[in-house]
C-alpha cells in the first residue's frame, strides 16, 4: 500500500493486489474515509513484454514492495515477483506509474540472464537517505540478492540494475524481509525460524551481523 497526492495535494491511497492466475490489480482509494469505495485503477500481468504467450499460471505465492517515499516529486513504484510455474512471471520486476500517459510500466528486472526464470519468495526496497541509487533484496531459492537500482532512466525509460552481493545461511526458504527505518540493515527469516540481520561495510561488502535462533 502506497499513499500519493494528485496535482492538487490531496492524498490517495494505492494498493496492489496479485492473483493465483500471475495477474496483479492495482486500486486507489480516492477518500481515505470511504473505505469500500476502492476502484481498479489498472490490471496487467508481471511481464517485461506483454505479448507474451504461456500456459496456464498456477502461482503459489507473490511478493511487493513499494518504493518508501521521498517526496512528492518521485513517481509511485514496486517491486513484484511470483513464485509459480511460468518462468516469465517469477522474475522481480520494478513497476512505475507513468504519470503522463497514466499507466503503470516497467523499468527493471531484478534478475540476471541465468536466474529469471527462479521464483521469488520474498521482495524488499529498502528506504534511501541520501543515496543516489535504491537499493532491493529479493530471495530466491537460491538466497539474497542485493540490488542496486538507478534512479535515471535511459533513453526507453529503463532504470539500470546491479546485482551487488548474495547472502546465504538460512536453511531452506527465506520467506519475510524487512529493512529498517535507515535502509541500511536488512532483517530476514525463513523456514528454519531463525532471523539474521544483514549489513554493508564502508566498502559495500554484506555480511551477516547476528543470528537470533528460536527458543524452545
Amino acid at each position: 500500500m502506497a499513499v500519493q497526492r494528485n496535482s492538487s495535494g490531496i492524498a490517495f491511497i494505492v494498493e496492489v493486489a496479485a492473483y493465483s492466475d500471475g495477474h496483479l490489480k492495482v486500486y486507489e482509494l480516492l477518500d481515505p474515509l470511504e473505505l469500500k469505495n476502492w476502484q481498479l485503477q489498472a490490471e496487467f500481468q508481471n511481464v517485461i513484454d506483454s505479448v507474451s504467450k504461456f500456459g496456464k499460471a498456477a502461482c503459489l505465492s507473490a511478493s511487493v514492495s513499494w518504493s518508501p517515499e521521498r517526496g512528492e516529486s518521485q513517481q509511485l513504484s514496486f517491486v513484484l515477483g511470483f513464485n509459480s510455474n511460468i518462468m516469465q512471471l517469477n522474475s522481480a520486476k520494478v513497476w512505475e506509474f507513468d504519470q503522463d500517459h497514466q499507466r503503470w510500466l516497467p523499468v527493471a528486472e531484478l534478475a540476471l540472464p541465468e536466474e529469471k526464470g527462479d521464483p521469488v519468495y520474498a521482495v524488499a526496497w529498502a528506504p534511501n537517505i541520501g543515496r543516489p541509487y535504491e537499493v532491493i533484496a529479493i530471495a530466491t531459492h537460491k538466497g539474497i540478492a542485493i540490488w542496486h537500482l538507478g534512479l535515471n532512466p535511459d533513453l526507453d525509460g529503463r532504470l539500470s540494475v546491479e546485482k551487488v552481493a548474495s547472502l546465504s545461511g538460512h536453511e531452506g526458504g527465506v520467506w519475510e524481509m524487512e529493512w529498517d527505518m535507515s535502509g541500511m540493515t536488512l532483517a530476514t527469516t525463513g523456514g528454519d525460524g531463525v532471523v539474521r540481520l544483514w549489513q554493508s561495510n564502508l566498502n559495500g561488502v554484506w555480511h551477516e551481523q547476528a543470528v537470533f535462533e528460536p527458543t524452545t
